[in-house]
């Protein structure tokens, strides 16, 4: 784990609040707010991740994810991803776990990248949600071309990184 990444995040964030407070003590404060209050409504879907994974990384084998997202399964792989992705909900901030559990157990990089790509740009669970606002003919194709864009950028992403797309 690269905990330099988050050091140095921490630390620009820690910056920025402190130049958002000589700016304006009450924007800051009301930002701080609104930061603390956005983490306790994340907290609890985040917990139920975690344990979530440590379940799965206890009882899920390497060779039934590997069986089913691995290495030359295609596009089967592809598809299993993109379908996994579209259907799960909850803060994105989730999925990045879930797509390093992926390729601990052996998901290709294309797979585990059109999983994330899915869940972030495809939403499944809020299409009534989306319908009501939005209409279904436009939340359809939205949704429609989400899903195709998910595998492609997935795809692609295999392909930048390892040269192979599945």
């Amino acid at each position: 784990m690269n905990i330099w990444g988050a050091v140095i995040y921490g630390i620009i964030v820690i910056l920025c609040y402190i130049y958002a407070f000589k700016k304006s003590r009450s924007g800051a404060t009301k930002a701080v707010k609104k930061g603390i209050l956005r983490f306790l409504q994340q907290l609890p879907f985040l917990i139920s991740v975690f344990l979530l994974i440590g379940l799965f990384d206890v009882f899920v084998p390497k060779n039934f994810v590997v069986s089913v997202v691995g290495k030359g399964k295609g596009l089967l792989s592809i598809l299993s991803s993109a379908l996994a992705g579209t259907i799960v909900a909850g803060p994105v901030s989730s999925a990045y776990p879930l797509g390093a559990f992926l390729l601990k157990k052996g998901a290709t990089i294309a797979a585990t990248a059109v999983f994330l790509n899915s869940w972030v740009m495809v939403g499944f669970v809020s299409i009534p949600y989306e319908i009501s606002i939005f209409g279904k003919r436009f939340t359809l194709a939205r949704n429609s071309l989400a899903f195709v864009g998910a595998i492609v950028i997935g795809m692609l992403t295999g392909m930048l990184l390892v040269g192979v797309p599945t």
